[in-house]
């Protein structure tokens, strides 16, 4: 787990910047009983008030002049660089979820990145649950995690916690833990407490792959692609004093605006679902504050993001895809075996990664709509009698669970495979 310290261009005194202070034994620097927490030293904050439109400009600037990044992708991270230095003052932590195809996408080198610019940052490419909810106790910090697919599948009591840490009521863990040193009976080496601990700060997540659906549906997901040959930006070399700077006047632009931040209600754009709205709220409210066109900026990141993530989001597309096979056949009823035999002749479709190059079966397919109320029945259609689907079942699925804008964005993108042989 490494942090960064911070530099200071004023002649203040502050400790060198970009320098790695913790081991992977847990010591900090070659101290083991310095604490994370001070080890992630405060940005002193800008000398003289910050304007918020040039400072967001000038924080997408650097993020693209040293990632290539995907369309809305510069503004949504310029303005959650700024949430991490305010996000006490609301009641969301907004979460950011970095996926890619495979690996040399830039993720990694786009949380490097992130990590000049951020407050207190920590980086970790493996940690387990017990150090996760600890360090957000200790240090309070922005958590950037690298390669969380090779710890979160398997791991639900990690994606439980980061399921929950992303509002501030819900956002606590509780913990039996040993009392030696305070809180136990004196003399009692296996006295034990329950404690409570904070799971609750910003944080984003890299992975290959997508991330779970319950922890995606929390995120701002920012898919990421392997950069072509015509797409240039610049190594992250020596950026000690710019990154300096920007850290330090994000913290003064906080400060200046607390009372602000903390009681505004910026109007969201009707298109967004309840848990969209939730998670760009903070940074729409930032957008606010600084004027100049970041408002309608923020607003259109949203919306394109949000929708960008439900049409690449693999249970809705099968059950979108799903209807749009019923309607194509003018059918009220399918059997299970023609639901799958159509589905497997889709093509690039999110849904489909879940395969792994395996074919649809009924198996899988009633698997995957379960959950949704969805069971096989035995139907008839004409003179056959087979288990199978009713289109009122997607309908009422997709009433439910994907949001009308949403259903006609997929909509558009919709796929109609050639029909199966020998159906």
């Amino acid at each position: 787990m490494n942090t960064n310290h911070n530099a200071n261009t004023d002649g203040e005194t502050m400790e060198a910047a970009e320098k790695p202070v913790a081991n992977g034994n847990g010591a900090v620097g070659n101290r083991s009983d310095r604490s994370l927490a001070e080890a992630i030293k405060e940005v002193v904050p800008w000398h003289e008030p910050v304007n918020g439109e040039v400072l967001l400009k000038a924080l997408e600037e650097f993020l693209t002049r040293h990632v290539i990044l995907p369309k809305w992708a510069a503004d949504t991270l310029a303005l959650w660089c700024l949430h991490t230095y305010a996000f006490e003052l609301r009641e969301v932590g907004t979460y950011i979820g970095l996926e890619s195809p495979e690996k040399r996408c830039g993720k990694t080198t786009l949380l490097n990145v992130l990590s000049r610019l951020v407050r207190r940052p920590v980086t970790a490419a493996n940690i387990s649950s017990p150090a996760f909810f600890r360090v957000i106790e200790e240090a309070c910090p922005t958590l950037l995690i690298d390669e969380a697919d090779t710890f979160l599948r398997g791991n639900s009591e990690l994606k439980g916690i980061l399921n929950a840490g992303y509002h501030r009521e819900s956002a606590y863990v509780l913990r039996v833990f040993s009392a030696r040193g305070g809180e136990g009976r004196e003399g009692d080496e296996n006295a034990t407490t329950l404690g409570r601990f904070s799971c609750w700060c910003p944080k984003l997540m890299c992975m290959i792959g997508r991330l779970p659906d319950t922890l995606a549906d929390r995120c701002i997901v920012i898919r990421m692609h392997r950069k072509i040959a015509d797409e240039k930006c610049e190594r992250l070399r020596k950026a000690q004093s710019e990154t300096a700077e920007l850290r330090r006047k994000c913290a003064r632009f906080a400060a200046d605006h607390a009372r602000e931040i903390a009681a505004a209600a910026p109007v969201m754009p009707t298109e967004l679902h309840d848990r969209a709205e939730d998670v760009w709220e903070p940074l729409v409210c930032l957008a606010d504050m600084a004027g100049g066109d970041w408002p309608e900026r923020a607003r259109q990141a949203a919306i394109g993001l949000t929708m960008s993530a439900q049409e690449n989001c693999p249970i809705e597309n099968l059950l979108m895809d799903s209807f749009v096979l019923f309607t194509e056949l003018k059918a009220e009823r399918l059997f299970s075996r023609e639901l799958a035999a159509r589905l497997d002749r889709y093509y690039q479709r999110p849904w489909m990664e879940g395969l792994k190059g395996k074919p649809v079966t009924e198996a899988w397919l009633a698997k995957q709509l379960r959950p949704y109320g969805m069971r096989p029945m035995t139907i008839r259609i004409g003179e056959k009698v087979g288990r199978g689907y009713e289109s009122e079942d997607f309908v009422e699925a997709l009433r439910r669970y994907v949001p009308s804008t949403e259903a006609k964005a997929m909509l558009k993108e919709a796929y109609v495979p050639p029909p199966p042989p020998d159906l």
